[in-house]
Formats: structure tokens, sequence, C-alpha cells
């Protein structure tokens, strides 16, 4: 299949999600409805791109689908973007200071709330890693970085997923808004079944890497 076939199915999977997401959360403001979905939206192709290595090592169905990362990392990236574009648009009003010391979600004045430091700092680095990751995902970055200085960088992916999990799990369950978010139980479900094949795949290639040593 083609790239530019990826892109148009990755985009219309892409509208289509962003559009659920909304549906299902139309009590929020528009602000807030938007900023979670396209965080949601990022997050999801960030752990279906997490865990297609492990899946291709349990079984060869999911082999042809390891060629599908570099264009669902470049989706994850754009999702992301947008998702802090709203934010900084709708939230923090263009005042870095706002995304430091936090705002009052009630008053909107600056209130320092550790955690929020702490949340946004973890997924401001994991946001330069994401971006990272996707300006060298091409072949002239192969070249130019020399096989081994890429495969380093590609392996930071895991340091990635863990700050956009923690970056999240903090504003999913410790600074919600008043109204409940349905993504929570999902969430923590995606932690386990991550959790649960990233372990199997890591110990079907110890048993195999046995086997062809006997």
């Amino acid at each position: 299949m083609g790239l530019l076939m990826r892109h148009l199915i990755i985009g219309s999977v892409t509208i289509l999600l962003v559009y659920i997401f909304l549906t299902s959360r139309s009590e929020w403001s528009d602000m807030h409805s938007w900023n979670r979905a396209f965080a949601d939206v990022s997050l999801i192709f960030l752990f279906i791109t997490i865990m297609i290595g492990p899946l291709s090592r349990l079984s060869n169905l999911f082999v042809r689908f390891l060629s599908w990362r570099r264009e669902l990392g470049i989706w994850c990236s754009i999702l992301a973007l947008l998702h802090v574009y709203v934010l900084f648009q709708g939230w923090f009003y263009w005042e870095p200071i706002r995304l430091i010391i936090g705002v009052n979600q009630e008053t909107g004045q600056l209130t320092f709330d550790p955690g929020f430091t702490l949340a946004n700092l973890l997924g401001s680095i994991g946001l330069l890693y994401l971006f990272l990751l996707a300006l060298i995902s091409n072949k002239k970055a192969i070249e130019l970085l020399g096989k081994r200085g890429w495969d380093y960088l590609q392996q930071k992916s895991g340091t990635l997923y863990i700050l956009v999990v923690l970056h999240t799990a903090f504003f999913l369950f410790f600074f919600r808004l008043g109204s409940y978010n349905w993504v929570q139980k999902p969430f923590l479900g995606l932690l386990t079944v991550a959790f649960v094949i990233q372990w199997i795949g890591f110990f079907k290639t110890v048993f195999k890497s046995k086997k062809r040593r006997q």
C-alpha cells in the first residue's frame, strides 16, 4: 500500500475518532472538548505504535503493520500539536507562565499547583520526544545519524510512552473537570493490555533465543 493511501486511511480514522470523542463530551465547553479529543486520539495512536512491535513478536499477522508506525507517529504528533494549540488559544492565552503555575478552573486566576506543573513538564518533554521521533522517521535521518544512532533514538519511544501516560493520568484522575470522564476506565484497560503484551513478547523472545542456542 502506498504512502499517500496510508495517510488517507489514518486521516479518515482520525476524523472519525475525534468526532466520537467530541460528541461523547457534549456537556463540556468547546475548548475542553476539542483539546481532550485531540489528546485522546493522539494517545490511541501512540499506544498502537508502541504495541505493534510486541504484537509482531507474538503473531506474524501483525508483522505487516510494522511499516505503518511511521505514519501513525506523524499523525500522533499532529494531534498532540493541535491539543497544545487549543490549550494555549483557549486556556493559557499564549502566556507560558500559565502553563507552569496553573490556572484555577473556577476563576481562571493563576494558582500554583505542584501536580499541575509537574504534569505539564512531563507533557512538554514528551512532546519534544514525540516530534524528535517524527522528524527522524525517514530514510534521510538514517543516513545522517547512522543505523546505530537512529536505532538508539527510536528506542526512546518507551520513554515517550511513560511520559505521556503519567501526563494523561494526572489530568484524568487528579485534575478532573466537574463531570465524569468516561476515558478513565478504557485508559486503565489499555495500560493493562500494554503491560501484559509487552511482557508476553519479552518472554517469547527470550524463549526463542534460548531455543536457537540449543
